[in-house]
């Protein structure tokens, strides 16, 4: 059984009103629709699967769903999505939850589209606010618009977090040892979900559990997005509502959907795999020293070369293989490549150098994405090979993608004096040796220093 966080519900007064509200604030608000039972409802909502509901009573008539929305104003509940609902019951009549039976819903959207789900309340009726509701989507929505906002975290301060925390356990949730039961991200990793108040700090087989005081929190919910626009905090409808400019604010991030097209096809058989360490667990000792599954970082190598194929077939460059021993890595790279990739752009723009490199028992089981000839090192993975530092498939090869997009989005990459260097991240930057590493960045930008400086035009505009 698989579970996810779904959807957060928020009454409001009207629609329209409410949806011109976080446009206000930078998240796109679309009309979603209207339920049978006469509610309607508007989604902020991205190319993930986790949204906002906005959502408000569309006739005067009385029935449980109207009269909740209808009096109700702010977060009114939320949904887990599970892949089968009567398990999903099954696993919480066995942690001692009463849910109810599982009842079908359906939507017709503004195109005249069919969506539809599978219901359970596992409290006392429609739109609790004490415990989520499940949703198994079987004719679900398309993905939201590429443009569109990405939730990334969710903080709830229901009336009872122990009996949350134990709802979240039973369907799979991950608990972070570093709390007593209140931060928790779903098996997949892509969104955290943190119950206030965090409690009080409780030592436990060598690991400090530890929290923070709630009294600062200006509303009982808050909700964080990552958007290709700029950052702030707004409070919308009731909940602290934040934003952060993510890596499509890059002209190179439009290549994604073709990168993970030709990622598809040819990747073949190799699967992904989830972070052995999820919520911060401390890895076992022998793993330092084995991985067990060396062949899985072949994906890496794969992703680089999808990388590789979208850049050529966009015409925005040619791709070279080349004799690794002719190729020089700036600084002291851990990797000895067994093959090497040039990919050359237009005129001013630094060449994007792709190595692979074998492990003991892996021909292709590390990878490193550098700028420039010779080349400065952008991104190495994964970082040793071994299974304690194994952070899952989708954590890497996203620094992969980060990799990339910076490589592809020009300016300063790195500064070198001798042995020291400053080198720019996709959202700050590294040093080594450095106290002001902002200051050579700035210098190199500006063309007031020149000296040991890798830098290029952008590929895309």
């Amino acid at each position: 059984m698989a579970a996810r966080f779904d959807h957060l519900v928020v009454a409001v007064e009207d629609l329209d009103e409410a949806a011109a509200r976080w446009r206000a604030a930078g998240l796109s608000a679309e009309r979603g629709g209207a339920h049978p039972v006469g509610t309607e409802n508007v989604l902020v909502r991205g190319p993930r699967p986790a949204y906002v509901e906005l959502i408000a009573a569309g006739r005067e008539e009385s029935n449980p769903w109207l009269d909740r929305v209808r009096d109700a104003r702010g977060l009114i509940s939320w949904a887990v999505a599970v892949d089968d609902v009567e398990a999903a019951r099954a696993a919480l009549v066995a942690a001692g939850f009463d849910p109810a039976p599982a009842v079908p819903g359906s939507r017709r959207t503004p195109d005249g589209h069919l969506v539809e789900w599978k219901v359970c309340d596992v409290d006392d009726g429609p739109y609790d606010d004490g415990l989520p509701f499940l949703i198994e989507w079987t004719a679900p929505m398309p993905p939201g618009p590429a443009d569109g906002p990405v939730l990334e975290s969710v903080s709830l301060t229901p009336p009872d977090p122990d009996r949350v925390a134990d709802l979240l356990v039973a369907l799979g949730f991950i608990a972070d040892q570093h709390f007593p039961r209140r931060v928790f991200s779903e098996p997949g990793g892509l969104l955290s979900v943190m119950l206030a108040p965090l409690g009080d700090p409780v030592p436990d087989e060598g690991v400090t559990w530890v929290s923070f005081s709630t009294d600062a929190v200006a509303q009982p919910t808050s909700i964080s997005f990552s958007t290709p626009g700029g950052g702030g905090t707004v409070v919308l409808d009731g909940m602290d509502v934040s934003t952060r400019p993510d890596r499509r604010r890059f002209a190179a991030s439009t290549l994604l959907p073709a990168v993970d097209e030709a990622f598809a096809r040819l990747r073949g058989d190799l699967a992904d795999w989830p972070n052995p360490h999820p919520g911060g667990r401390q890895p076992l000792m022998e793993e330092y020293s084995r991985c067990l599954d060396p062949e899985k970082y072949r994906l890496l190598a794969v992703r680089t070369d999808a990388w590789v194929e979208a850049i050529v077939t966009a015409g925005l460059g040619t791709a070279e293989s080349v004799e690794p021993s002719s190729l020089t890595w700036q600084g002291e790279p851990v990797l000895e490549p067994t093959r090497v990739t040039v990919v050359r752009g237009g005129p001013g723009t630094q060449p994007v150098v792709v190595g692979v490199a074998a492990s003991q028992s892996a021909e292709e089981a590390f990878v490193q994405v550098g700028v420039g000839e010779p080349a400065e090192v952008l991104e190495r993975q994964p970082d040793c090979g071994c299974d304690a530092c194994d952070t899952g498939s989708a954590d890497l090869l996203e620094t992969i993608d980060d990799a990339f997009v910076l490589a592809l989005s020009g300016g300063v990459y790195a500064v070198r004096e001798g042995a020291h260097v400053v080198r720019r991240h996709l959202d700050g930057w590294g040093a080594s040796g450095v106290s002001d590493a902002e200051r050579w960045l700035d210098e190199a930008a500006d063309g007031r220093r020149t000296d040991g400086v890798v830098a290029g035009e952008p590929w895309l505009s």
